[in-house]
């Protein structure tokens, strides 16, 4: 793969669209949170499917789903003197809402 990605046909095409690749770090410490999010993927994918198969319509599904759980987990929390501290997900920076049940 490196050979390809180091070709010069591929760097000139990297070139004229303006494609810049990003890897993840080396370092097992420094892609944690990448890491975390493939592992919380994976136990809910686990936990759903078992051994059992799906179609394509029903994978896409279930991932929509646990792609909702994902981004309904809370980051942090937003203070106001006057309510209750709000949690803010990744929900409310993706629809600039607050997600309470899964898309029908």
């Amino acid at each position: 793969m490196w050979k390809v990605l180091k070709h010069a046909d591929v760097k000139n095409f990297y070139s004229a669209h303006s494609i810049k690749w990003n890897y993840i770090e080396r370092a097992a410490w420094w892609g944690g949170f990448y890491e975390r999010m493939v592992r919380s993927v994976k136990v809910a994918l686990r936990k759903t499917l078992g051994k059992s198969s799906l179609t394509t319509e029903q994978s896409s599904t279930v991932l929509t789903e646990i792609e909702g759980m994902i981004n309904s987990r809370p980051i942090t929390y937003h203070f106001s003197e006057t309510e209750e501290p709000i949690p803010l997900t990744p929900a409310h920076f993706i629809n600039e809402k607050r997600i309470t049940s899964l898309p029908s």
